[in-house]
């Protein structure tokens, strides 16, 4: 029997809050705010994991967020499946 090996373990350690991203919204299309890295992965520091994350190659885009609500709508993000580079 093969051990799977975690999403993103080629990459981080795992365990580590960018393994954890990587292994919830890498490439699988789910949009995410700094809003649910705080509240569903217990990141601190949400916008210093994304700026990690896009060093190491991850194509981490901004996605249009049409929210009805007034004020300054929250930044909506997406990990792209390919790298920007390898």
């Amino acid at each position: 029997m093969t051990k799977v090996k975690a999403v993103g373990t080629k990459f981080f350690n795992e365990g580590t809050q960018n393994q954890k991203i990587l292994q919830h919204y890498w490439g699988n299309g789910k949009t995410f705010t700094a809003s649910d890295l705080k509240s569903k992965l217990k990141i601190a520091s949400p916008g210093a994991r994304l700026t990690e994350l896009r060093e190491e190659g991850f194509d981490i885009r901004v996605v249009e967020n049409h929210s009805k609500g007034t004020g300054r709508p929250q930044a909506e993000y997406k990990i792209m499946k390919r790298r920007s580079f390898a």
